[in-house]
Formats: C-alpha cells, sequence, structure tokens
C-alpha cells in the first residue's frame, strides 16, 4: 500500500508539472478544448448581442472562486427560465483532490429568478488520493449537476453574485489501476460578475 501511495503521489506531482510526453499532450488536448470552448462563447455572444431586439440582460459573465481554485463563466439566457453557456474551473484541495473542467451547460430558473438548477457536460479530470482504488486519475467526459443562486447586488441585472454547489461525476478509464471508473467531485464555489 504505501509503494502503491508513494507512486501515486509521484504520478501526481508528474501531471501536476507536466512532466513526461503523455502528461503533456492530455495538458495540450485540454488547452486546446478550453481555447475552443472560449472561442465558442465569444461567437455565440457576439451573433447573440448583433440581434436588434437583444436585451442588455441576456448575456452574463462570471469569474468565480472555489476552494483553492478558480474559474470563468459564460451564460445567455433565453427567456426569464432558461439559459445555456459555458464554463472552465480549477478546483484544488492541495495534492489530495484536484478537479478541472471546461464545458457546457443548461440552466433552469424555476421561478424566474435567483436560484438555479444546472445540468453540465464536458471534459473534466478528477484526480484524488484516497477512495476505493487509493489512487485515482480519471480524465474522461462528465455529467455535472450542480444548484446555485444568482443575486443581483443593486438594479437588476447590473452587478450580481453567485454561490453554488458542483457536484461532477467523471466516467472512465482510471489511469492508476487500469479499471473503469466514476470519480464524483464536490466543488463549492462563489462566483461575482455582470450583464452585458
Amino acid at each position: 500500500m504505501a509503494v502503491r501511495l508513494h507512486n501515486g503521489v509521484t504520478r501526481l506531482r508528474r501531471i501536476i508539472n507536466f512532466d513526461g510526453g503523455r502528461d503533456r499532450k492530455e495538458f495540450l488536448y485540454v488547452k486546446k478544448l478550453v481555447l475552443l470552448l472560449v472561442f465558442f462563447a465569444v461567437i455565440v455572444g457576439g451573433v447573440f448581442a448583433q440581434e436588434k431586439s437583444a436585451n442588455v440582460k441576456n448575456n452574463w459573465i462570471s469569474a468565480e472562486l472555489n476552494l483553492m481554485g478558480g474559474g470563468a463563466q459564460y451564460e445567455r439566457m433565453f427567456g426569464p427560465k432558461l439559459s445555456a453557456g459555458v464554463d472552465v474551473y480549477w478546483n484544488s484541495l492541495l495534492f489530495f483532490w484536484n478537479e478541472v473542467e471546461a464545458g457546457l451547460f443548461v440552466r433552469y430558473y424555476p421561478w424566474g429568478s435567483v436560484f438555479f438548477a444546472e445540468a453540465g457536460l464536458g471534459y473534466h479530470i478528477h484526480t484524488a488520493i484516497g477512495g476505493v482504488d487509493g489512487l485515482e486519475f480519471i480524465a474522461a467526459a462528465a455529467i455535472t449537476p450542480s444548484v446555485g443562486w444568482k443575486i443581483d447586488v443593486g438594479k437588476t441585472g447590473g452587478f450580481f453574485i453567485q454561490p453554488g454547489i458542483r457536484l461532477p461525476v467523471t466516467l472512465g478509464i482510471n489511469r492508476w489501476t487500469g479499471k473503469f471508473g466514476v470519480g464524483i467531485g464536490f466543488v463549492p464555489y462563489f462566483g461575482l460578475g455582470g450583464a452585458f
């Protein structure tokens, strides 16, 4: 067990430092995916912003802080109760637990404002020391349910705060054990942003 834990920590350090060819290729793949999603958000935001009937409250952008990381989101409203967007974030608890994701999401506001339920789909990297197999490193597709609150501070459609919780479920091969694994994360976050 001690040798396995030492090997896992060494591998995790290699991944964090991007040593080795395979880890570097994975990092470059994720980097390209993130850039593609950001490009998609800019294009979609620009296309919808050019509509004559566009409402200034339809485009929302925010930055977020979580345990020991951060992220960014773009959200486009399609009515008072439905929106879609892109997000990217990194969440960490030292080297014991890391979550990295770039993905798309759909939000539903059941009462038309403030509280929302979200379903996301994206590329997710989940690493953890502990769990059933001792070590987890799963980089694959993830389904990310989330709940949160988008609270206007001051006038409606201006500056807002956005606390929430994500539960990313990553489905893929555990790179340390070679077995199919399910990585479940817990990502509390606090966002700040505005509408444009």
